[in-house]
């Protein structure tokens, strides 16, 4: 089979399981949802369903689902970016990314699948910062264990995505990376390279 013609099979399929899930969340709860529940609604063989994705919650939230897929691309981008001959740490691509969740986020929000959503971002933020942070750290002191500097930019992170959704996104996100900047990184500047504050 032509490859190109595969990956459209691929992508339809996971576009109609996808699509099924999210027209079933708005009809009643996640954990109310079952697999067969999924495939009778986009009318594909179980069987098929297992080709594609583990269960439902690889469905939601795993790399290839409705919800985390999209971050997999960010997690490679650049975070710290050069202004004014000075390495920032930006956040902003994060609060952009959720942005473009939104719709999915709002047909979550009253469900337990939120909870899911924002334990799953949190582990790709502690990934992807852990990644950041190492190859910018000076060499440890001892005085504060580079896992206490991911932990708290990962966590103090999700703070502000939290509260920017429960708010209903009332800045951008390039205002949203502003506040990280003045509320996070003066605490962590010190421990990483001079020219990344």
């Amino acid at each position: 089979m032509d490859q190109e013609k595969k990956d459209r099979r691929v992508r339809r399929t996971r576009q109609l399981l996808q699509d099924a899930l999210l027209s079933l969340l708005k009809e009643k709860r996640y954990e109310d949802i079952s697999v067969q529940d999924i495939i009778q609604r986009a009318d594909v063989a179980r069987s098929t369903f297992y080709v594609h994705y583990v269960d439902k919650d690889d469905l939601l939230m795993g790399g290839q689902g409705i919800f985390a897929g999209g971050f997999d691309q960010h997690s490679g981008e650049r975070h710290f970016v050069e202004t004014k001959n000075i390495s920032v740490f930006s956040v902003q691509l994060w609060f952009q990314h959720i942005k473009m969740q939104s719709p999915i986020l709002k047909i979550m929000e009253k469900d337990s699948a939120m909870e899911l959503a924002m334990k799953t971002l949190h582990g790709i933020i502690k990934h992807d910062v852990e990644d950041k942070v190492q190859r910018h750290l000076k060499i440890e002191n001892g005085a504060v264990p580079s896992s206490l500097i991911v932990d708290y930019l990962a966590g103090s992170l999700m703070i502000l995505l939290t509260w920017w959704l429960k708010q209903g996104m009332p800045h951008p996100p390039e205002r949203m990376d502003e506040i990280f900047q003045q509320l996070v990184m003066p605490g962590v500047s010190s421990f990483l390279e001079d020219r990344i504050i």
